[in-house]
């Protein structure tokens, strides 16, 4: 069996943790057509890569990525690093003949992005990008109550991301609290997943209109005003917009690091012609539905329990339980699975960018006040 051999940049952080478990996993639980070895950890230094290489069961680290890149003996670049690197390393990466998984947000904002795919579409290697929500079984299976035409047309999509990190006082340091790092806080943030599955679930969104607020984490107050926000170094801590998509559908989303009690709570709900269905993160083993066509004394919601009938659901009997880690593992098997197959991986480097024009069109309609055209946003 072909042996895939992995290199990942960046791997000593959380995100760095969640794949490695996630490359650990992704051959046990499910064929990925190929064995997989964690073959080098990259960090800054030479003792953080030593340490978390040991931690995390590589076989060797380095504190140079470039070196890494240009080795004959890694075939996967896997980028867990800040965004404010990602386009420089994925195209490297990509130059070296590697193919490329990279987390989100594709880069650092949208010149990255342009940069990064025109890269991807010039490469004869695969390219994937980390929105791991999208690969949930309850995802799977709502995509497929969409596909077979059980839900009917999209109406209506309503979605919230909301997390208490910022009350607590933990997201507002690093690389996040950095506008030159992360580019659009909470929405190029934790707001990229639900555009990113608006979009794989609903199709693709034509313009969007939004108000943000930003917290001086200094300050036990409200919103800063859009001058002082926008005069300083302050990013979006919260935002809400509204959509038009492509097909006639309408959305609404919200997202937030000022929800206290919410753990990282990504909710949706989506209204068609034919049924609703909602889901819920915090209970990422269920999905609720309704469709029409229930008998009228059976209408109303029913919890469908994710079970071993459901696609990407790895247990043998529903109840057993599945996160984070099997979502990793699950974006990382389905990358592996598209390299054996010589196809693009999904969600690819073009609809990645094309999530970041849409944050970057909410942001230029937060400071303009107006509807933004999607299609209409340039680097």
């Amino acid at each position: 069996m072909t042996e895939i051999r992995v290199a990942i940049i960046g791997g000593g952080g959380f995100m760095g943790t969640a794949h490695s478990l996630g490359w650990a996993l992704a051959p046990i639980a499910g064929d990925a057509g190929a064995t997989i070895r964690k073959a080098v950890l990259v960090e800054a230094t030479e003792e953080r890569a030593k340490l978390a290489a040991k931690r995390l069961n590589w076989d060797d680290w380095s504190a140079d990525w470039r070196e890494v890149i240009a080795r004959d003996d890694i075939d996967v670049i896997d980028i867990v690093t800040p965004p404010s690197s990602h386009a420089e390393i994925a195209i490297a990466a990509l130059a070296a003949g590697k193919h490329v998984f990279v987390e989100k947000p594709i880069g650092n904002d949208l010149a990255d992005a342009d940069l990064m795919q025109a890269a991807a579409a010039k490469a004869t290697t695969v390219t994937q990008v980390g929105f791991n929500y999208r690969h949930a079984a309850a995802i799977t299976f709502i995509k497929r109550l969409l596909d077979d035409g059980t839900l009917g047309h999209p109406l209506q999509f309503r979605a919230h991301y909301t997390q208490d990190v910022g009350v607590l006082g933990r997201v507002l340091s690093g690389w996040r609290a950095q506008k030159g790092a992360v580019g659009s806080g909470v929405t190029g943030d934790i707001g990229s997943h639900i555009i990113d599955l608006a979009s794989y679930l609903v199709g693709d969104i034509d313009a969007v209109t939004a108000i943000v607020g930003a917290k001086d984490p200094a300050e036990n107050s409200a919103w800063l005003s859009d001058e002082e926000r926008r005069g300083g170094r302050h990013l979006d801590d919260a935002a809400l917009w509204m959509a038009k998509f492509r097909n006639g559908a309408i959305g609404s989303f919200a997202a937030t690091v000022f929800a206290s009690g919410r753990k990282n709570r990504l909710f949706f709900e989506l209204e068609c012609t034919r049924g609703n269905v909602e889901f819920d993160w915090n209970h990422c083993d269920e999905v609720r539905l309704s469709l029409v066509s229930d008998p009228a004394e059976q209408q109303g919601f029913r919890t469908v329990s994710l079970n071993e009938n459901h696609d990407d659901y790895w247990w043998p009997l529903g109840g057993m339980g599945s996160g984070y880690v099997d979502d990793a593992a699950l974006q990382l098997q389905k990358f592996v699975r598209a390299i054996m197959d010589r196809r693009p991986g999904s969600p690819s480097f073009a609809e990645a960018t094309r999530t970041q024009r849409v944050i970057a069109a909410v942001m230029q309609s937060a400071d303009t006040h107006q509807w933004v055209t999607v299609d209409e946003v340039t680097a």
